[in-house]
Formats: C-alpha cells, structure tokens, sequence
C-alpha cells in the first residue's frame, strides 16, 4: 500500500481551527468519519485512547494520529493543516499544524505499519512543511505529498 494512493484530495483539510488535542481530532473525525463511513465520535474516542499511550507527535508541526477500527474495510489517511498551531503534548513542545490522520481496519496490521512508516519517510524533507503551509489548495498538497513521496523512493 503506497501512502500516494490513500492522501486523495477529498481527505485533505487545509485551515481548520482548533484551539487543543481533543478539539483537532474532533475537527479531523467530523470530515473523514463520514468519508470512511464511520462514526464520528467512535473516530475520536479511538484516535484520543491512542493519544493516552503517548502523544503521536513527530516533531517540525506534525503529528500522525492512528488507530485501528473495527468495521473498517480499508486504511483510510487524512491529513489536514491548521490555521493556527495546536497544543498537541510534543516531545520538541512545538505545537502542531499538521495532522496525519490513519484509520486502520485491526486485521490489517502491516498495512498499518507499512503507512506509518511511509508517512514517517516523507516528513523526513524540511522542505515538504514549508510547502504544505503554502498550499493553495487540497489538489497541491496531495501534489506535494506525491513528489515527497517519489523523491523518498515510495
């Protein structure tokens, strides 16, 4: 599973508003639960018990908030951006502006694993935030994720 063929335009969220955690999970659930034909707040109490584990932050602005879902027939990635930076628990105490959202059906744990990764792989470049803060639009930040992608090898 290639992290390109799951960041579709109509998964991105650019300028949301959130002002804490709980608040941008809420945010991100209420546009791809439906997408994903799941329950918002099943979304949200599954993606805030995985933030209890420990924060999902990476570093640089972003975080990739995961879970597995049952009911859920295929991994479903979400990313979305924030107009202003949220309190997000980081180990580098930066707040975060991007969220990399992954629902994962249970029975599919590689996969899992596997989009983790990628995504982990992509963020590598500094570059790819500052291109994604500037991101006119859904179609240029999938644009950018697929360039970050194909310069990593993915």
């Amino acid at each position: 599973m290639k992290i390109q063929q799951l960041v579709r335009a109509e998964n991105v969220f650019l300028d949301l508003e959130a002002q804490e955690l709980r608040q941008a999970l809420d945010e991100v659930a209420q546009r791809i639960a439906p997408i994903a034909g799941l329950d918002t707040g099943i979304v949200v109490n599954e993606l805030l018990a995985r933030e209890k584990l420990g924060s999902t932050s990476v570093g640089e602005g972003f975080a990739i908030p995961h879970c597995k879902i049952d009911d859920l027939k295929e991994i479903v990635v979400s990313l979305a951006r924030f107009r202003e930076p949220v309190e997000f628990a980081a180990a580098d105490e930066q707040n975060v502006r991007f969220l990399f959202v992954v629902l994962s059906p249970p029975d599919q744990p590689a996969a899992h694993l596997q989009v983790l990764s990628q995504i982990a792989r992509v963020l590598k470049g500094s570059k790819l935030r500052v291109d994604l803060l500037e991101a006119a639009d859904a179609h240029e930040a999938v644009g950018l994720l697929e360039g970050a992608a194909d310069a990593e090898g993915l």
